[in-house]
C-alpha cells in the first residue's frame, strides 16, 4: 500500500484561510498554500472521501501515478481532503482537451505504461479514474501525475448502475452520477487511446468486457 501522512483538519485551518482559494465549488475548494502546495478540503460527510481512501487502501492509487500526493486530511467526520504538490499541467491552456502537450512531453512507452496500469489495477479493484482529462493530470518528478483524487468509481457503478458501500450516491441525483461516469469512462478513454496511442476502438467502453478488451489491444499494440 501507498503510505502518506495524515493530517487533522484542524491543523491545515490556518493555512488555508491564509491560502489563495484557487477553486470553490458547493461540496469542494482547493487552495494554494506557499512551497507550492495545494491543499483539496471537502464538506464533512462526503461520499468522496471514502471512494478516496478506498482507491488508495487498495492500492489503485500508488507511489508513481500520484506521487505527488503527500498527506490525506481528516477529523471525526471521516476523510476531508488531501494535500499534493504543485506539477507542471498537462494542459495547453485552462479548459484545453488536447493531449498534444502530454504527448510532447511524456515518451510513447510511458504513455502505455501509465494507461496499462491504470486497466490492469481497475480490473484488480474493480473500478476506474472516471475523469481522464488532461486538466486533471500533472507532471511532476518526471511522472505523469493523477489528481482529482475523488473521480475514482467502481464497475458496478460505471457499468451497472448500482454502487459500491464507499459510493453513497442519490443516482438519481441532478447530475447523475451513474451517467455521467458511464459517459465520461468511454469519451475519455476513448480519447487518449485515440491521440496518445493511435488506437481507435471500434466499440465504446460501456461494460467490463469491453474494458478487459481495450485493455487486452493496448497490450498488444504495445509489444
Amino acid at each position: 500500500m501507498f503510505e502518506i501522512g495524515k493530517v487533522h483538519y484542524n491543523d491545515v485551518v490556518p493555512v488555508i484561510q491564509s491560502g489563495q482559494v484557487i477553486k470553490k465549488k458547493r461540496e469542494r475548494a482547493i487552495f494554494y498554500a506557499p512551497g507550492n502546495i495545494f491543499i483539496k478540503i471537502w464538506v464533512p460527510n462526503w461520499t468522496q472521501g471514502d471512494i478516496t481512501k478506498f482507491a488508495l487502501d487498495q492500492g489503485y492509487y500508488h507511489q508513481n501515478n500520484v506521487t505527488s500526493l503527500t498527506a490525506l486530511i481528516f477529523d471525526e467526520t471521516g476523510e476531508r481532503g488531501y494535500i499534493q504538490n504543485g506539477g507542471e499541467t498537462a494542459e495547453i491552456s485552462p479548459g484545453d482537451k488536447s493531449w498534444e502537450k502530454f504527448n510532447d512531453n511524456v515518451p510513447i512507452e510511458q504513455r502505455y505504461q501509465f494507461i496499462l496500469d491504470l486497466f490492469d489495477r481497475g480490473l484488480r479493484v474493480g473500478g476506474t479514474y472516471s475523469d481522464l482529462a488532461p486538466s486533471n493530470i500533472i507532471f511532476y518528478q518526471n511522472k505523469v501525475n493523477l489528481i482529482d483524487l475523488e473521480s475514482f468509481r467502481s464497475f458496478d457503478l460505471i457499468f451497472e448502475r448500482k454502487c459500491q458501500p464507499y459510493e453513497k450516491f442519490d443516482l438519481e441525483a441532478w447530475w447523475k452520477p451513474h451517467e455521467t461516469a458511464k459517459r465520461d469512462t468511454d469519451k475519455f478513454y476513448r480519447a487518449y487511446l485515440t491521440e496518445c496511442l493511435d488506437i481507435n476502438l471500434d466499440f465504446s467502453i460501456d461494460s467490463v468486457d469491453n474494458f478487459q478488451k481495450a485493455r487486452q489491444i493496448i497490450k498488444d499494440q504495445s509489444l
